[in-house]
């Protein structure tokens, strides 16, 4: 997901203003202010921190390069541009797939680090608003279908979607090349304004916020951990990682795709036009979201429509 949208289009900035904006209006206190900072000061400070997961450039250290467990200082390009499969550790913060690891055990530690970002910003008042940033950028990606797939119902502004689907990065596909292990579709990194996977988001943000703010004390984890679960729950069918653009996973994008922008509506007829599609286009586009494999071998309620209104990478 791109950060500022044209106001026909939402971005994760566009998002965390919109949350922001409901989080004042059911918990500012009388002198309209949370812990004393106006709805614009707050807002301002979760937005810059968000923004900060995407950087373009950086210095840091890769944890697991290759998935083997090796450590690997990097300067340069930010962890953002990082491919999965060279940088799996850094897929969490973008809510993406580790290639190496199974779907639930991704989506097991996509939602820990939410949580552990929740819980480091009550630890850390210094830093407070980094960490709130980093957990809302990571929430609002779990709902754009260039990381993740949700049941349907997202589709219908229902923050509560079960995830059916992680999705793999590699940078090949920004410079043209496709290297046929790209599932991060950039056609997603644009959803409408008035989509419902935007109108999702803002209510996932804006209930995250709400909890931690109202629950600051002994009892945070516990309850960002009931607030947040039906946000982060897997479908009944489980959760998969898709690693490869096949057929079968561009027919899927193709639906999904009409569905966010309207054209058709979640039923029998959505798997019509999608089957339709791949008989018109057969073949998946180089770097475009196909069929769901095995992971590979480890190396030796709906809300209110509408909100008002980048380095190669991921665009969020």
């Amino acid at each position: 997901m791109k950060q500022r949208g044209d106001g026909r289009w939402s971005g994760h900035h566009d998002i965390t203003y919109a949350a922001v904006a409901r989080l004042y209006q059911h918990v500012a206190a009388p002198d309209r202010t949370v812990r004393g900072l106006r709805q614009d000061e707050y807002a301002a400070a979760v937005d810059k921190a968000q923004a900060y997961q995407d950087r373009p450039f950086g210095v840091g250290v890769i944890t697991n390069f290759g998935g083997l467990g090796k450590s690997f200082p990097y300067v340069g390009l930010g962890p953002t541009t990082h491919s999965a499969y060279s940088n799996p550790d850094a897929q969490r913060e973008h809510f993406m797939a580790d290639p190496f690891r199974k779907g639930w055990d991704n989506l097991d530690t996509n939602a820990a680090y939410i949580l552990e970002q929740l819980t480091a910003a009550h630890a850390s008042p210094h830093l407070e608003f980094g960490h709130l940033g980093a957990a809302a950028h990571a929430l609002q990606d779990s709902y754009s279908g260039a990381h993740a797939w949700r049941e349907d119902s997202v589709y219908d502004g229902d923050p509560t979607a079960p995830v059916v689907s992680l999705h793999v990065f590699t940078p090949a596909h920004a410079v043209g090349v496709d290297d046929g292990r790209n599932t991060h579709s950039d056609e997603f990194d644009t959803p409408p304004a008035t989509s419902g996977s935007t109108r999702a988001a803002v209510e996932a943000t804006y209930r995250m916020l709400r909890s931690y703010e109202l629950n600051r004390g002994s009892s945070l984890e516990n309850a960002l951990q009931a607030d947040l679960g039906p946000m982060l729950q897997p479908s009944p069918a489980g959760v998969t990682v898709s690693l490869h653009p096949s057929r079968e996973w561009t027919l899927e994008r193709n639906r999904r795709l009409a569905l966010e922008h309207g054209v058709i509506t979640p039923g029998p007829e959505a798997d019509e036009v999608a089957r339709l599609s791949g008989i018109l286009a057969p073949s998946a586009a180089p770097g475009r979201a196909g069929k769901q494999q095995a992971t590979p071998r480890r190396p030796s309620g709906s809300v209110s429509r509408g909100i008002t209104s980048e380095a190669v990478g991921r665009g969020g």
